[in-house]
C-alpha cells in the first residue's frame, strides 16, 4: 500500500478485479458515484488522543494521511476460472466486494433538516417476528477463501409469511379465508374434496426521512440464504436476479424492438424461462403503481378499524368493498365490573 500524495495527484481512479472482468466483457457500465470516509477519525477518544475542537479540524484536513486506492480484496487464485460456472462464480466474487468492501457511503440529508437520514417502515400486511440491529456480511463458499470479515451495521427485520391450507366440499364450500384461484387446484379427489390454499403477502409502506425526495429513492436486492457456510461459519447469500422489463426508449431516445428484447435477455420476443435464480420463481415483488390502490387502502382502513395509528399521506377513495367493524367490540376481559 502506498500514501496518496495531496500536493501533486489529485484523483485516483482504479478497477477492481471484478470490474476488470466486466470492462473486457464490454458490460461494465457505471452508473453511479459514492463518497466514503472510512479512514478518517472523528472523534480522537477512540485513538487515545485528547484535542479540542479546534484541533480535531486541523488533524482531519491536512495531517490525516490517505492510502493510495485498493482494487484487490480477494487472492489472485480467485480469479484463475477453469471455464466451469465461471459466471456463477464471478457473480459470488461481485457480491463479495459489494457486502465487504466499502460499505458505509455517505448519504444526503435535506438542506432544511439538522437531523441525519433515517427509515420509515410501517406494516400495512404481516407483521414483525424478529429484528437484529447488526449482521456480519457473507463470503461466498467455494469462491471466496479469503478469512477477512467485518460487522455491518445494517438493521435487519424479518417476517414470515404462512400458506393457509384446507381440504373442503366443493357441492358446499365453506372456507374460512379467501381463496387463491392459481394455487389451489380445481381437482376432485375420489372422496369428493379438494383442496384450497389461501396465501399471505406482506405489504410495507417504505419512506426515507431527512432525505431528498427522488424518483428513485430505493433498490431492491434479493438474496437467497443458503445452506452453506463461509470462512468464519456465516450463511452465504446467492444474489437472485429479476426478469428485466422491456422497455423501448434508453436515454430518450426509441430504440427498435429487436435492440429492446436484447437488452431485455428475451429471445425472439419470448420471456426467459423461470429457474431458480429468479427473483420471479419464488414470489412476485411489487412497487408503487403495480400495487392495487384498493388493497392498500382496504388495508389502511383494517388498521384503523383495530385503532392503530398509521402516519401516511395516502388519500383512499371510495373503496369497493370498505372494511367494517364493530363498534361494540371490547378487549376488555369477561369478568363483570364491579359497583362502586
Amino acid at each position: 500500500m502506498k500514501f496518496f500524495d495531496s500536493k501533486e495527484e489529485v484523483l485516483d481512479i482504479q478497477l477492481t478485479q471484478y470490474g476488470r472482468q466486466l470492462y473486457s466483457k464490454g458490460v461494465w457500465k457505471p452508473k453511479y458515484y459514492a463518497f466514503f470516509d472510512e479512514g478518517v477519525l472523528y472523534d480522537a477518544n477512540y485513538g487515545g488522543i485528547a484535542e479540542s475542537k479546534n484541533q480535531a479540524e486541523t488533524r482531519i484536513q491536512d495531517e490525516t494521511p490517505s492510502l493510495r486506492t485498493q482494487v484487490g480484496f480477494t487472492g489472485k487464485e480467485e480469479h484463475l476460472f477453469d471455464n466451469v460456472d465461471d459466471e456463477i462464480e464471478q457473480a459470488l466474487i461481485g457480491a463479495y466486494e459489494k457486502l465487504n468492501v466499502l460499505t458505509y457511503p455517505l448519504g444526503s440529508s435535506t438542506l432544511d433538516s439538522d437531523k441525519t437520514p433515517a427509515f420509515n417502515i410501517q406494516f400495512l400486511q404481516g407483521k414483525v417476528t424478529g429484528l437484529q440491529n447488526n449482521s456480519s456480511g457473507s463470503a461466498p463458499a467455494g469462491a471466496i477463501k479469503s478469512r477477512s470479515q467485518q460487522i455491518l451495521k445494517v438493521p435487519q427485520v424479518q417476517s414470515d409469511i404462512e400458506f393457509k391450507i384446507t381440504v373442503f366440499d366443493p357441492a358446499n364450500p365453506q372456507i374460512p379465508f379467501v381463496r387463491d384461484p392459481v394455487l389451489s387446484n380445481q381437482i376432485v379427489s375420489d372422496d369428493n374434496h379438494s383442496i384450497a390454499v389461501g396465501p399471505e403477502q406482506i405489504l410495507l409502506l417504505v419512506e426515507e426521512k431527512n432525505a431528498p425526495f427522488d424518483y428513485e429513492n430505493f433498490d431492491i436486492e434479493v438474496y437467497e440464504i443458503t445452506d452453506e457456510t463461509g470462512p468464519t461459519g456465516e450463511n452465504v447469500l446467492k444474489p437472485l436476479s429479476f426478469v428485466k422489463p422491456l422497455e423501448m426508449v434508453e436515454n430518450n431516445i426509441l430504440i427498435d424492438e429487436e435492440e429492446a428484447n436484447l437488452k431485455a435477455g428475451r429471445s425472439n420476443g419470448q420471456l426467459p424461462s423461470l429457474d431458480p435464480s429468479y427473483v420471479q420463481y419464488y414470489f412476485d415483488i411489487n412497487v408503487d403503481s403495480e400495487i392495487d390502490e384498493n388493497l392498500i387502502c382496504q388495508s389502511i382502513s383494517k388498521l384503523r378499524s383495530k385503532n392503530i395509528i398509521i402516519d401516511t399521506d395516502i388519500r383512499c377513495p371510495d373503496i369497493a368493498n370498505p372494511v367494517r367493524s364493530n363498534i361494540y367490540f371490547s378487549d376488555a376481559e369477561d369478568d363483570e365490573c364491579l359497583d362502586n
